[in-house]
């Protein structure tokens, strides 16, 4: 039997595999019982995270542009001109590369939670303002809670922190790492049934009381 592909579990549960590589996983899960116990852990998991719907591939990506474009650009290229047709090239390689950027920090993100070992509770966090922050707060059976989280670069001199609100208090729970993409911390605090979390911008020196506004909460 093939060797089993542990790391690939959780990207084919989001759908994030291309075909070839999903073919192949489903063809192992086909014979393979151990990995169908394990994808069924990684279920719940990523149930709970509500993903939103698969992205295509980049090959499949590409070649729908340069099919719509052949069809549509390239038959007026004598009339718009050499000047014109290079214009609109280069606005397809940005549009493509900033496309390609969003979506690999999107699959950072998915790797990241479907590392998350099986048993973990998983708690969504819900952004506040900005529907394009992510975030979750792990809770493993054993161990420190930890964030994942897919937040911008904070402006010079600030950093993102952590809280955990009990009782209506906000006590500091830690900051995050000055980062570009998809990032981890642990929380420096204990969670209990009933506790929140949330995530603000303060002063990269950090905090005793959250003085803005929170842009991910969480509720355990």
């Amino acid at each position: 039997m093939t060797p089993h592909p542990t790391d690939d579990l959780g990207l084919y549960a989001l759908g994030l595999l291309d075909r070839e590589e999903r073919e192949a996983i489903e063809r192992h899960l086909a014979e393979c019982a151990v990995c169908q116990t394990e994808l069924a852990a990684h279920r719940p998991t990523l149930a709970a995270l509500a993903p939103e719907p698969a992205m295509p591939t980049a090959a499949d990506l590409r070649r729908r542009i340069v099919a719509r474009h052949e069809r549509a650009w390239w038959r007026g290229l004598p009339a718009l001109g050499y000047a014109a047709s290079a214009v609109l090239a280069v606005a397809l390689v940005v549009s493509f590369s900033a496309f390609l950027h969003e979506r690999e920090l999107r699959d950072d993100y998915a790797r990241a939670l479907s590392a998350v070992a099986a048993g973990a509770r998983v708690v969504p966090l819900q952004p506040q303002a900005d529907a394009r922050l992510r975030g979750a707060l792990v809770l493993p059976r054993d161990g420190v809670a930890y964030l994942v989280l897919e937040l911008p670069p904070p402006p010079a001199g600030k950093a993102y922190e952590a809280w955990v609100i009990r009782g209506g208090v906000a006590t500091a729970a830690g900051m995050a790492p000055v980062l570009t993409g998809v990032i981890t911390m642990e929380l420096h605090d204990q969670l209990r049934a009933g506790d929140a979390t949330a995530i603000t911008l303060e002063d990269a020196a950090g905090a005793q009381a959250p003085t803005s506004a929170p842009l991910l909460v969480g509720e355990v």
